[in-house]
């Protein structure tokens, strides 16, 4: 395969946490405390791999983004007002497009394919929290229909979690 999305492989981890050096990186270089050496650490990614969780673009055989996708919400979230309180729910997690290809589509690529799999799974929302101080992932969602819904904090962070959620099948 060339280029596509599918579940990673235990033998990858090394290649996925050299992607996520390389976005701490330019995180913190741009003011952002959102990644640090600490998280997302070794463990929490081969816990995702080993799950099957974590997805990868793979672009011309090698790794340019990953995203998690599961059911596991923050417990901050039972705080927020959600327009879909019927679930299941999908959540969004680690998003990470390596820095040289940024700003080719692979965010929207890897969003797009949470929301078919979402779709196809039966789950009626699409629930993520991102950092406050990630400008270009405030600016992608709300352009991709998701609806501000709040801000959660975590206490190791100097700004707070913007939350958002769309809704794709509506319950009522």
């Amino acid at each position: 395969m060339s280029n596509g999305i599918r579940t990673a492989h235990k033998e990858e981890l090394e290649e996925i946490m050299k992607l996520i050096a390389k976005c701490v990186k330019v995180m913190q270089d741009g003011g952002s405390d959102q990644w640090d050496e600490h998280y997302p650490n070794r463990e929490v990614i081969g816990t995702d791999i080993e799950r099957g969780t974590l997805y990868v673009y793979e672009d011309n055989h090698a790794i340019a983004g990953i995203l998690v996708l599961d059911e596991n919400q923050a417990e901050a979230y039972k705080t927020i007002t959600w327009e879909q309180n019927q679930g299941p729910h999908l959540i969004m997690h680690r998003l990470a497009v390596h820095p040289e290809v940024q700003g080719k589509g692979i965010a929207r690529q890897l969003i797009a394919f949470a929301e078919e799999l979402a779709l196809r799974n039966g789950y009626t929302s699409i629930r993520l929290d991102t950092y406050a101080k990630n400008t270009r992932a405030l600016e992608i969602y709300p352009r991709l229909g998701y609806q501000l819904r709040g801000e959660i904090s975590f206490p190791s962070r100097t700004a707070n979690f913007p939350v958002f959620e769309k809704v794709l099948i509506a319950t009522e």
